[in-house]
């Protein structure tokens, strides 16, 4: 039979209310009777039921940021986002972990993960259509936050990319540069992948149609050989003078195959990446992008979470805009 609070307090030689003050963290409490307290839960067994365990999250101590095990490494740059939600969170005395979760087993090992308390709240990353992970930590009570959107209605809090603004951002500048035709190196994905991938398609297309431009889709593999294909000796395929791309792997593909024709990026052709790429030029610097600041978004991620969990109002979902960074990738057509 499961302990009760009284039973937690007894032992511990405390009352019932500052059993559930050390819990929640609603009050502070002195070293000592923590350490009491928490040996006594740990003795006991005790486990605090969903209502308790949604109080217990206002008074954050560590937060999760997880990840789906989509691919074989989590991408470097996804690392700009963790950055920020430390910055936010760990100034104010509250860890900040990456569980890594099996791909597998994500309802067991989720509510393994809450009721262990091994964590007060969540952000989630790689976020997909109507994502299990949410609806499993809402039912749960944990507070949890998106950086990204599921399209759950009444679902968790979420940041995103906006991602029509970043396809209208890459456009107007080839534009004003003077390109007319560009081809969008899109990723394939599949139904179920990260939203950010399909919402950048989306928005290349609607950027385009806005501003008068056409503009050739490829949605291509992360294979490098597939963008050499897109390359031939006179400039890119079926007459497009630019890319747009968020497949990093496939642009590296047309990046190699440019140098083997003689060609060369920006004065034969110009690249914009949506996001960050891994490939890096002659002068040893990555193609020039329109992208959302990383970073910002993992801290106010980290902000949004802190208003939720003490009970706040937060917008249900939040846009980022992105930036050009330019770093000599584009020039006028050739």
């Amino acid at each position: 039979m499961a302990a009760t609070r009284a039973e937690v307090a007894r032992l511990a030689g405390v009352s019932p209310s500052t059993v559930t003050y050390v819990l929640t963290g609603q009050r502070s409490t002195t070293p000592a009777t923590r350490a009491r307290v928490l040996r006594a839960v740990e003795e006991l067994g005790y486990l605090p039921n969903t209502a308790a365990r949604s109080l217990a999250s206002r008074g954050l101590r560590s937060v999760g940021v997880l990840f789906r095990r989509q691919r074989t490494t989590i991408d470097a740059n996804d690392l700009d986002y963790v950055d920020g939600v430390r910055a936010a969170l760990e100034s104010r005395g509250i860890q900040v972990v990456l569980p890594v979760l099996s791909s597998g087993a994500v309802a067991t090992e989720l509510d393994t993960m809450v009721r262990s308390q091994s964590v007060d709240g969540a952000i989630l990353m790689d976020v997909v259509r109507r994502d299990l992970r949410e609806s499993l930590l809402q039912e749960a009570g944990l507070p949890t936050v998106m950086i990204g959107t599921s399209g759950l209605a009444g679902g968790a809090p979420s940041i995103d990319a906006d991602f029509d603004h970043m396809a209208l951002c890459a456009l107007e500048h080839l534009r004003a540069l003077g390109h007319r035709r560009i081809l969008g190196l899109m990723r394939r994905v599949g139904g179920r992948d990260a939203n950010a991938y399909h919402a950048a398609t989306r928005g290349v297309k609607r950027a385009a149609a806005r501003l008068g431009m056409e503009a050739v889709i490829r949605s291509e593999p992360d294979s490098a050989p597939v963008g050499v294909d897109l390359v031939e000796r006179r400039g890119l395929v079926e007459g497009c003078t630019a890319v747009v791309t968020n497949n990093p792997v496939a642009v590296i593909g047309v990046a190699c195959a440019t140098r083997a024709y003689g060609l060369r990026i920006p004065e034969d052709l110009s690249v914009i990446a949506l996001g960050v790429t891994e490939y890096r030029g002659r002068s040893d610097a990555a193609f020039s992008e329109c992208s959302v600041d990383r970073e910002a978004m993992g801290r106010t991620a980290g902000e949004m979470l802190l208003r939720h969990a003490r009970g706040e109002p937060v917008a249900p979902r939040v846009l980022m805009p992105s930036r050009f960074i330019d770093r000599g990738s584009t020039a006028p057509p050739a």
